[in-house]
């Protein structure tokens, strides 16, 4: 009987340590966009030439062990919007129709509660 009392008692608190779920509470947001730059050869004041969105591209957030712990996947303006918990993080993207395209990770502080702001950047190869 008091075995099974304790079983009880315990059995919740033992799946709590075991579960890898984290609450809204300890999530923050990152939102950003996915560009390609350059998107001409010779930008001059008078002629920009600003960086062009990119959609349908997966964007991946990677922990410091290297280890992807979220990713979604750009719309048609090249925005995405993810939730993952605090730390530190890289962001980086998969473009599967070029994949020997350069991609410029981006660190991003994420902070539960907040969003954060940060940009994956692709290299059009233009020079």
């Amino acid at each position: 009987m008091r075995r099974a009392f304790a079983l009880l008692l315990f059995a919740p608190l033992l799946a709590a340590c075991g579960s890898d779920q984290t609450s809204g509470a300890e999530l923050g947001t990152i939102r950003g966009r996915v560009l390609l730059a350059p998107t001409c050869p010779v930008e001059q004041i008078s002629s920009p030439c600003p960086p062009r969105p990119l959609s349908d591209v997966l964007v991946r957030v990677v922990d410091a062990n290297g280890k992807v712990v979220a990713e979604t996947t750009s719309n048609d303006g090249g925005r995405f919007e993810i939730e993952v918990r605090s730390g530190s993080f890289m962001l980086t993207a998969s473009i599967e129709e070029d994949p020997a395209r350069s991609v410029i990770p981006t660190r991003v502080q994420v902070v539960a509660g907040t969003v954060s702001h940060a940009n994956v950047l692709v290299d059009s190869g233009i020079r």
